[in-house]
């Protein structure tokens, strides 16, 4: 086996694996299809496209792994206009335009739309604003002068740069009892 294959479709559970627009869309019963071989977790299977959908990239590798369009799996099961087909994309490196599906082609007039840039959302505007109210509050901090330290915060907190911290006792809260 090759890992390629020619066929007509024994029913219509297939989809096309083609380029969009067909990608997806069923093959039907009797059409004539191209399946590349594919393994998944240890299955061996199918990937079909209708013949239309087979690019040229894909026939090129196609060459690349068989000398010759006869030698493609399922070739002889053909009906001879079908081989013609083949052999035909085989010399000119792709498929006629008159085999591509209808559901291949895009609808006239309607070009293919680029995905558009989205615009800065409000989240992102917000965060925005955040970083530069955060730049003003760190510029502020230096600004303002520094508290005393607690002895617990001081034991948390490395020395300052000069080696020298101020340490300061805070004052014990007074406990009371409750009288049941």
């Amino acid at each position: 086996m090759s890992g390629y294959r020619l066929e007509y479709a024994p029913s219509a559970r297939s989809k096309c694996k083609g380029p969009k627009p067909c990608a997806g869309t069923v093959i039907a019963k009797g059409d004539f299809r191209f399946g590349t071989l594919v393994e998944f977790k240890g299955n061996h299977n199918f990937s079909w496209r209708h013949w239309g959908c087979v690019t040229p990239k894909i026939l090129d590798n196609v060459k690349k792994s068989i000398g010759e369009a006869t030698e493609i799996d399922g070739y002889d099961e053909l009906n001879d206009e079908d081989k013609a087909k083949v052999s035909a994309a085989w010399d000119e490196g792709h498929v006629a335009d008159a085999d591509i599906p209808d559901s291949a082609r895009k609808p006239e007039g309607e070009e293919e739309e680029k995905p558009k840039r989205k615009a800065a959302t409000k989240k992102a505007a917000k965060k925005d604003e955040d970083d530069d109210e955060e730049e003003d509050e760190e510029e502020e901090a230096e600004e303002k002068p520094k508290k005393k330290v607690t002895k617990k915060a001081a034991k948390k907190v490395d020395a300052d740069e000069d080696g020298e911290g101020e340490v300061t006792e805070k004052p014990k809260k007074a406990r009371t009892t409750k009288k049941v």
